[in-house]
């Protein structure tokens, strides 16, 4: 492996396992070189702008995104994926990513970039594939590293490939890498809605008053539901992401459904528009890199809905079903940018909380 191709790879590695620490030792396991060089490359790509930083006794962590990609491969490295794809777009050039297919396989490929594409399934790197030698597309959320390596000069006819991304998909298998990739591209058309909302609201649109109330009992309930869910999934304890508030302690009694709803107000009430957006943001994110990250198996399996007592589904179900963390952040999104707009505090499809803490 050339030096390009392992600050790629480390990169990839970093990203994949972020915002949890990995060991040096580890990383120089996974890439076949010593410690020491790993330690080499993570100061090269610190001073480019990578936001790395040592955790004492743990390793090194990933802990925000980088700046915009410069001309070089490792500044371009050190810079978010989609904004080094669209550089590589832009400027006619080879692009070397590291993608994951739905089967979870890991490549890396050169790619020849002719653009960036908003289809309705997602994001995608539409090019010629110089490893399959014909036009392909690569979710951007599946590229976990990328850099320019070279200037493409022939042009290729891609125009068929603009049109299948706008056509209905085939009918896929409900579980499996295809369930772990529709789970992950809700997440993601989530964290477009969120930040609209928020910055509508903000810069002086309707409905501030509702989406306050909206937010402040999504991200607490949210955050329920994901820990719920997460905690029948691997039989661990029930980890409540995000930045909760300090609840009075009769929360944590049975309590009816409009009185704990209250308290969440109550607690929630000091913060601003945006910071209740960051909240469930942050609630949301952890738990698109858990789905990401979390045993393939999970996807194929049918487990306990903490939801429903007795009932079962599969992982995509208890996290997109109306009664999941997904589906319940949509249903009210819905219904505060639709027509027929929720009252303040309205109760989503789910009324009862399946965790306590």
């Amino acid at each position: 492996m050339d030096r390009a191709d392992r600050l790629l790879a480390l990169v990839a590695e970093l990203r994949a396992a972020a915002p949890a620490p990995v060991a040096a030792a580890e990383l120089a396991r996974r890439l076949r070189v010593p410690a020491a060089t790993v330690r080499r490359d993570l100061q090269d790509l610190t001073r480019h702008g990578l936001p790395v930083r040592g955790v004492p006794g743990r390793g090194y962590a990933l802990q925000a995104p980088g700046p915009p990609p410069l001309p070089s491969p490792v500044d371009a490295l050190a810079g978010p994926v989609e904004e080094a794809l669209a550089a590589a777009a832009r400027h006619g050039r080879v692009v070397r990513i590291e993608h994951t297919g739905e089967s979870g396989e890991r490549t890396r490929r050169d790619v020849e970039a002719h653009g960036l594409v908003i289809a309705p399934y997602g994001v995608y790197l539409v090019g010629w594939c110089r490893m399959r030698e014909g036009p392909r597309v690569f979710r951007v959320d599946r590229i976990a590293a990328a850099y320019p390596a070279g200037p493409h000069t022939r042009r290729r006819d891609i125009d068929e490939l603009l049109t299948l991304l706008w056509e209905p998909p085939p009918p896929r298998p409900s579980r499996g890498p295809a369930a772990r990739a529709r789970v992950l591209a809700a997440f993601t058309d989530l964290y477009a809605r969120l930040a609209e909302l928020v910055a509508g609201t903000e810069a002086g649109g309707e409905g501030a008053a509702a989406a306050r109330a909206v937010l402040g009992h999504l991200a607490e309930w949210t955050r329920w539901q994901v820990a719920a869910v997460r905690a029948v999934a691997t039989g661990t304890p029930p980890r409540l992401d995000g930045d909760r508030p300090a609840f009075p302690a009769a929360f944590d009694d049975d309590l009816p459904y409009p009185v704990r709803e209250r308290m969440i107000q109550d607690a929630m009430a000091p913060r601003s528009l945006a910071e209740l957006g960051r909240d469930l943001h942050m609630v949301l994110r952890a738990a698109h890199r858990w789905a990401a990250g979390c045993d393939a198996g999970l996807w194929r399996r049918t487990l306990p809905d903490p939801a429903r007592s007795g009932g079962s589904a599969p992982l995509e179900e208890l996290l997109t079903a109306s009664h999941g963390p997904v589906g319940h952040v949509r249903w009210h999104l819905d219904r505060l940018t639709g027509p027929d707009r929720a009252e303040p505090g309205r109760p989503g499809p789910v009324e009862h909380c399946p965790l306590r803490t």
